[in-house]
């Protein structure tokens, strides 16, 4: 038994955390989860949104599907701090994350606009500077960790809606320049 501020037995319920072992086997470590906050301590985007991965665990282990339709499960960067500083062997927080993404997408849920921006931005700044936040917290990261992030950014296809984000803005400018430049030579 986990200790994920679960009150009682009764607060438990499985169903929803084993439709989400039938995807994927590696989620039902989750079920490990001391609760001791670890996680959240490291996480980038806790520092920057609302972002917390405990409360996201505790909800799976009750059964609230609700899950699926908050913005919290769109904060997560996927860069992996919380599996590595985990002191249980074997939970994937990461891989529970784009598990409940992918489920959100299939309920026809998917993130919010918002949230969906808030997203592209920490993206756009790892991409361009290598670092999730403006101001790191604990330095610039190492080339092997700049590795890992960029295989990650591949998987998530972050690397083509910043492209494309890239691409729109310049579009913009484009624009904006032709508009200017029509409007001078009127002048």
């Amino acid at each position: 038994m986990t200790n994920v501020n679960i009150e009682s037995d009764e607060e438990w319920s499985y169903d929803f955390l084993e439709s989400l072992v039938e995807d994927i086997e590696e989620n039902r470590n989750i079920m490990q989860c001391i609760s001791c906050g670890k996680c959240v301590g490291e996480c980038p985007a806790a520092k920057i949104s609302n972002f917390n991965i405990r409360k996201i665990i505790s909800k799976v282990l009750r059964g609230d599907r609700s899950v699926l339709k908050d913005s919290d499960i769109w904060y997560c960067y996927l860069c992996e701090r919380c599996k590595r500083v985990c002191p249980k062997e074997g939970i994937n927080i990461p891989l529970l994350i784009i598990n409940l993404r992918n489920e959100s997408f299939k309920k026809g849920y998917g993130p919010k606009y918002n949230d969906l921006t808030k997203y592209v931005d920490m993206a756009s700044r790892f991409l361009t500077n290598g670092t999730v936040l403006d101001d790191p917290l604990d330095g610039e990261l190492s080339e092997d960790r700049v590795k890992e992030l960029d295989k990650i950014c591949d998987f998530a296809r972050i690397k083509y809606v910043f492209k494309a984000r890239n691409a729109n803005q310049q579009k913009d400018s484009d624009k904006e320049e032709s508009q200017e430049k029509k409007e001078s030579e009127i002048l």
